[in-house]
Protein backbone atom coordinates (compact mmCIF):
# COMPACT_ATOMS: atom_id res chain seq x y z
CA UNK A 1 0.00 0.00 0.00
CA UNK A 2 1.30 3.43 -0.93
CA UNK A 3 1.26 5.62 2.20
CA UNK A 4 2.08 9.33 2.51
CA UNK A 5 2.12 9.61 6.30
CA UNK A 6 1.26 7.68 9.45
CA UNK A 7 0.36 9.38 12.71
CA UNK A 8 0.47 6.75 15.48
CA UNK A 9 -1.76 8.66 17.91
CA UNK A 10 -4.30 11.37 17.11
CA UNK A 11 -7.45 12.65 18.78
CA UNK A 12 -8.91 14.80 15.97
CA UNK A 13 -9.53 12.32 13.14
CA UNK A 14 -12.36 10.34 14.69
CA UNK A 15 -13.65 9.24 18.07
CA UNK A 16 -11.02 8.56 20.73
CA UNK A 17 -7.32 8.07 20.12
CA UNK A 18 -6.62 6.68 16.64
CA UNK A 19 -3.78 5.71 14.33
CA UNK A 20 -4.20 7.82 11.20
CA UNK A 21 -2.95 6.78 7.77
CA UNK A 22 -2.82 9.14 4.79
CA UNK A 23 -2.72 7.26 1.50
CA UNK A 24 -0.58 8.47 -1.39
CA UNK A 25 -2.35 9.06 -4.71
CA UNK A 26 -5.62 10.72 -5.63
CA UNK A 27 -7.53 10.57 -8.92
CA UNK A 28 -10.17 13.08 -7.78
CA UNK A 29 -7.88 16.09 -7.10
CA UNK A 30 -10.40 18.58 -5.70
CA UNK A 31 -9.73 22.26 -6.36
CA UNK A 32 -8.35 23.87 -3.19
CA UNK A 33 -7.32 20.54 -1.69
CA UNK A 34 -5.24 20.80 1.47
CA UNK A 35 -3.14 17.71 0.60
CA UNK A 36 -2.02 18.26 -3.01
CA UNK A 37 1.35 16.65 -2.21
CA UNK A 38 -0.62 13.39 -1.83
CA UNK A 39 -2.10 13.48 -5.37
CA UNK A 40 0.81 11.77 -7.11
CA UNK A 41 0.71 7.99 -7.41
CA UNK A 42 4.50 7.82 -7.32
CA UNK A 43 5.57 5.50 -4.49
CA UNK A 44 6.13 7.33 -1.22
CA UNK A 45 6.25 4.71 1.54
CA UNK A 46 5.34 1.19 0.48
CA UNK A 47 3.91 -1.20 3.07
CA UNK A 48 2.35 -4.62 2.93
CA UNK A 49 -0.99 -4.93 4.71
CA UNK A 50 0.75 -7.21 7.21
CA UNK A 51 3.34 -4.48 7.99
CA UNK A 52 0.65 -1.81 8.44
CA UNK A 53 -1.48 -4.06 10.61
CA UNK A 54 1.55 -4.88 12.78
CA UNK A 55 2.20 -1.16 13.36
CA UNK A 56 -1.47 -0.57 14.16
CA UNK A 57 -1.67 -3.48 16.59
CA UNK A 58 1.45 -2.24 18.42
CA UNK A 59 -0.64 0.82 19.26
CA UNK A 60 -3.74 -1.20 20.19
CA UNK A 61 -3.52 -0.71 23.96
CA UNK A 62 -3.69 3.06 23.37
CA UNK A 63 -6.05 3.43 20.38
CA UNK A 64 -9.63 2.57 19.66
CA UNK A 65 -9.27 2.46 15.89
CA UNK A 66 -7.77 3.72 12.68
CA UNK A 67 -8.65 6.52 10.31
CA UNK A 68 -7.80 6.42 6.61
CA UNK A 69 -7.66 9.55 4.48
CA UNK A 70 -5.43 10.87 1.79
CA UNK A 71 -4.93 11.19 -1.05
CA UNK A 72 -7.84 8.96 -1.86
CA UNK A 73 -7.94 5.65 0.04
CA UNK A 74 -10.41 4.09 -2.39
CA UNK A 75 -7.95 4.56 -5.26
CA UNK A 76 -6.12 1.67 -3.54
CA UNK A 77 -9.37 -0.18 -3.06
CA UNK A 78 -8.23 -3.79 -2.54
CA UNK A 79 -5.51 -2.80 -0.05
CA UNK A 80 -7.85 -0.41 1.78
CA UNK A 81 -10.56 -3.06 1.96
CA UNK A 82 -8.17 -5.70 3.32
CA UNK A 83 -6.69 -3.32 5.90
CA UNK A 84 -10.16 -2.26 7.10
CA UNK A 85 -11.35 -5.87 7.35
CA UNK A 86 -8.29 -7.01 9.29
CA UNK A 87 -8.43 -3.96 11.57
CA UNK A 88 -12.01 -4.72 12.55
CA UNK A 89 -11.20 -8.44 12.95
CA UNK A 90 -8.69 -7.30 15.59
CA UNK A 91 -11.29 -5.38 17.58
CA UNK A 92 -10.51 -1.86 16.38
CA UNK A 93 -12.88 0.58 14.70
CA UNK A 94 -12.45 2.02 11.21
CA UNK A 95 -13.12 5.54 9.98
CA UNK A 96 -12.62 6.33 6.29
CA UNK A 97 -12.59 9.62 4.40
CA UNK A 98 -13.31 9.51 0.66
CA UNK A 99 -14.03 12.10 -1.99
CA UNK A 100 -16.43 9.68 -3.63
CA UNK A 101 -20.18 9.98 -3.06
CA UNK A 102 -22.13 6.99 -1.78
CA UNK A 103 -23.69 6.35 -5.20
CA UNK A 104 -20.21 6.36 -6.82
CA UNK A 105 -18.98 3.78 -4.30
CA UNK A 106 -21.82 1.53 -5.40
CA UNK A 107 -21.37 2.28 -9.13
CA UNK A 108 -17.67 1.41 -8.88
CA UNK A 109 -18.57 -1.86 -7.13
CA UNK A 110 -16.74 -0.84 -3.94
CA UNK A 111 -19.67 -1.35 -1.56
CA UNK A 112 -17.81 -4.08 0.39
CA UNK A 113 -15.92 -1.23 2.08
CA UNK A 114 -19.22 -0.29 3.76
CA UNK A 115 -19.21 -3.63 5.60
CA UNK A 116 -15.91 -2.95 7.38
CA UNK A 117 -16.16 0.77 8.08
CA UNK A 118 -17.76 2.24 11.19
CA UNK A 119 -17.77 5.89 10.10
CA UNK A 120 -17.56 7.00 6.46
CA UNK A 121 -17.06 10.59 5.33
CA UNK A 122 -18.13 11.06 1.69
CA UNK A 123 -17.98 13.87 -0.83
CA UNK A 124 -15.47 15.92 -2.69
CA UNK A 125 -13.91 18.90 -1.00
CA UNK A 126 -15.67 22.00 -2.35
CA UNK A 127 -13.63 25.17 -1.87
CA UNK A 128 -16.77 27.32 -2.23
CA UNK A 129 -18.30 25.49 0.76
CA UNK A 130 -15.20 25.42 2.96
CA UNK A 131 -15.76 25.22 6.70
CA UNK A 132 -13.48 25.33 9.70
CA UNK A 133 -16.38 24.89 12.09
CA UNK A 134 -17.50 21.32 11.43
CA UNK A 135 -15.94 18.28 13.03
CA UNK A 136 -14.27 15.99 10.48
CA UNK A 137 -15.42 17.70 7.29
CA UNK A 138 -13.69 20.40 5.28
CA UNK A 139 -16.68 21.60 3.24
CA UNK A 140 -20.36 21.62 4.10
CA UNK A 141 -21.38 19.37 1.19
CA UNK A 142 -19.53 16.41 2.72
CA UNK A 143 -21.54 13.84 4.67
CA UNK A 144 -20.83 11.77 7.78
CA UNK A 145 -22.30 8.24 7.69
CA UNK A 146 -22.43 6.14 10.84
CA UNK A 147 -22.48 2.66 9.28
CA UNK A 148 -22.45 0.52 12.42
CA UNK A 149 -23.95 0.71 15.88
CA UNK A 150 -20.52 1.35 17.42
CA UNK A 151 -20.82 5.13 17.11
CA UNK A 152 -24.55 5.50 16.46
CA UNK A 153 -24.88 7.59 19.65
CA UNK A 154 -21.81 9.72 18.93
CA UNK A 155 -22.52 13.44 19.17
CA UNK A 156 -20.58 15.34 16.51
CA UNK A 157 -18.95 18.34 18.19
CA UNK A 158 -18.74 21.07 15.56
CA UNK A 159 -15.66 23.19 16.02
CA UNK A 160 -12.25 23.62 14.42
CA UNK A 161 -9.90 20.94 15.72
CA UNK A 162 -6.13 21.26 15.44
CA UNK A 163 -3.51 19.03 16.99
CA UNK A 164 0.05 20.21 17.57
CA UNK A 165 2.77 17.78 18.60
CA UNK A 166 6.50 18.03 19.03
CA UNK A 167 8.51 15.48 17.04
CA UNK A 168 11.62 13.66 18.30
CA UNK A 169 13.73 16.17 16.34
CA UNK A 170 12.05 19.17 17.99
CA UNK A 171 9.91 20.14 14.99
CA UNK A 172 6.25 21.06 15.33
CA UNK A 173 3.78 18.73 13.65
CA UNK A 174 0.43 20.42 12.95
CA UNK A 175 -2.60 18.31 12.06
CA UNK A 176 -6.07 19.50 11.14
CA UNK A 177 -7.05 22.83 9.61
CA UNK A 178 -5.28 25.63 11.47
CA UNK A 179 -6.59 29.09 10.76
CA UNK A 180 -4.28 31.96 9.81
CA UNK A 181 -4.26 33.39 13.34
CA UNK A 182 -2.90 30.16 14.81
CA UNK A 183 -0.29 29.79 12.07
CA UNK A 184 0.89 33.37 12.56
CA UNK A 185 1.12 32.84 16.33
CA UNK A 186 3.25 29.72 15.83
CA UNK A 187 5.56 31.55 13.40
CA UNK A 188 5.85 34.68 15.56
CA UNK A 189 5.30 33.72 19.24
Amino acid sequence: MNIAHIEPYSFIYGPGCRTVLWTQGCSIQCKGCWNTQMWSFEPKMQYSIHELLSQILENKPHIEGITLLGGEPLDQYQDTLELCQKTQENGLSVMLFTGYEMNEIEEKNMQDILLCTDILITGRYDLTKRTLQHQWIGSTNQEIHFLTEKYSQYNVQNNNYVEITLTDTGALNILGFPDKTLLNTLKNP
